[in-house]
């Protein structure tokens, strides 16, 4: 028994010691990620069908793990009803993006978020938006994969 504890001791020392040289090396690689307006990279996806464009800012939206993405919506327009798997967290870096919920495009229920604002809708939340005054540019974040299922086809 002794010398099972003394094998598991010596094991967790060995894990615990590559851990913090992990770790160590990870902080000392670190610097400033930053980007201008300019620098940022815009892409159509495959799934955007309708003049609508992505730019990946830090990490991958299409797998787990932290990342920022924003969304460029040309003017007039729509993204019909569809819900999240995780919560949205959005801000309005450009433009007034409009925003309802429900499951069908009503644009009587269409709120007007300016540029600046906050807007957390919460997972499976069913909602839909347009860009009715021109280009829009929202910033999207979270923690986990980007999926989109859309309640109105």
């Amino acid at each position: 028994m002794k010398k099972i504890l003394v094998a598991l001791a010596t094991l967790v020392a060995i894990v615990a010691v590559i851990n913090s040289a992990t770790i160590s090396a990870e902080q000392s690689n670190k610097g400033i990620l930053g980007m201008t307006s300019d620098e940022v990279r815009w892409f159509t996806p495959a799934y955007y069908t309708d003049g609508r464009q992505r730019a990946k800012l830090f990490g991958d939206s299409s797998a787990d793990g932290a990342w920022v993405d924003r969304a460029k919506i040309p003017a007039g327009a729509r993204v019909l009803a569809h819900t999240h798997p995780q919560d949205e967290v959005v801000t309005v870096i450009e433009g007034t993006w409009y925003l309802g919920e429900g499951p069908k495009f009503d644009s009587a229920k269409l709120k007007a978020y300016p540029r600046g604002s906050f807007i957390v809708i919460p997972a499976g939340v069913p909602h839909f938006v347009e860009a009715k005054e021109g280009t829009v540019i929202v910033q999207l974040s979270g923690n986990h994969k980007f999926k989109t299922d859309y309640v109105e086809k």
